[in-house]
């Protein structure tokens, strides 16, 4: 699993670094693929990306350069793994947290219609506010309707980005999983044949 986020680093560096990674899709593409594959390779990351190896080895330098990633191995060929990010962001008076989660839903946008949408009406900045409605949504404490009226958005497009979230959120953060409260769904049941 990923590593602590860089560790001998100044919090400003991190936050650099992340900011890096925020606004260079292909950045975001290549840790979530070092998340994947645990310890890659550069060759066995190359494989998954649409970039030329060259530009995989200049990028994987750059993310060991900044901290995101570090290599795990002294050997040819270098394995690389992970530093996990973790960060609160505060400005405006709103509270932003940058994770993994965050890094990888940017990376899935490039090919994942509803996020790529969701981005371009909303901002990085949405997309972050959205992933913490969606853990909550993944713990069956938030729905759609609550989303949609507290940032004013249709509640198709809430449920659509809390869906899509919930995917992503369920693979880069093992610790939540799904809750059902078996007492709502008996309730939901009851009414439903009531009705």
């Amino acid at each position: 699993m990923a590593e602590s986020a860089v560790s001998r680093s100044h919090p400003l560096d991190t936050m650099l670094a992340v900011s890096d990674v925020v606004q260079s899709e292909r950045l975001a593409q290549l840790y979530t693929r070092v998340l994947e594959l645990d310890s890659p390779t550069v060759e066995e990351l190359a494989e998954g990306l649409e970039s030329s190896t060259t530009t995989v080895y200049e990028d994987v330098k750059h993310l060991v350069d900044i901290g995101l990633i570090k290599r795990v191995t002294d050997t040819q060929p270098h394995r690389y793994r992970a530093r996990q990010v973790d960060m609160t962001i505060q400005a405006g008076g709103e509270t932003f947290q940058i994770t993994p989660t965050l890094l990888v839903a940017l990376a899935e946008s490039q090919s994942n219609e509803n996020l790529r949408l969701y981005i371009d009406r909303h901002g990085v900045s949405g997309l972050a506010t959205a992933i913490e409605y969606a853990r909550a949504y993944t713990q069956s404490k938030m729905n759609a309707r609550i989303m949609a009226r507290e940032q004013e958005i249709p509640v198709l497009e809430a449920e659509t980005i809390l869906q899509e979230l919930q995917e992503i959120i369920l693979e880069t953060e093992p610790d939540i999983s799904p809750s059902l409260d078996i007492e709502e769904l008996d309730a939901d049941v009851d009414e439903r044949m009531d009705g």
